[in-house]
């Protein structure tokens, strides 16, 4: 058995926490990585005009931090088996750093209840993560 099936079996009641910094550089190559020049996330003359004022992170972007998370806690197997039902709640702005939590709220199926918080520790994401099926994770 994998370790993932094996942790899902008797899932920890915390995911490891993970975190993120958003700097400019890493924001620019996750931009060209997807494709996605949208100047609210590269231009700072352009986002000083928008509401946040400064470039925002990509939000997909944030979720790095929470499956960095699950990775840690259970081994990369157990993305593959995975669901996720997730909010975006509030923007990231640039250089800021992003700290992914998640706590057991059902232990069949594994359930947690995760949020990724900015550094004030406002909520930028939340929602549950799931594994149906989780006796088949890791085969």
């Amino acid at each position: 058995m994998s370790r993932g099936a094996n942790l899902l079996s008797t899932p920890p009641e915390r995911l490891v926490e993970r975190s993120l910094r958003l700097t400019p550089e890493k924001i620019r190559r996750y931009a060209s990585l997807t494709e996605d020049p949208n100047p609210i996330h590269l231009d700072p003359a352009f986002a000083a005009k928008a509401p946040y004022g400064r470039p925002i992170a990509h939000g997909t972007f944030t979720l790095n931090a929470l499956w960095a998370s699950v990775t840690v806690t259970f081994g990369a197997q157990a993305l593959a088996g995975m669901m996720a039902d997730l909010r975006f709640v509030k923007a990231v702005i640039e250089n800021d750093t992003v700290t992914a939590r998640g706590e057991l709220i059902a232990r069949i199926p594994p359930t947690y209840k995760v949020a990724i918080a900015d550094s004030s520790g406002a909520a930028v994401v939340e929602g549950q993560i799931t594994w149906p099926d989780s006796e088949s994770v890791g085969r």
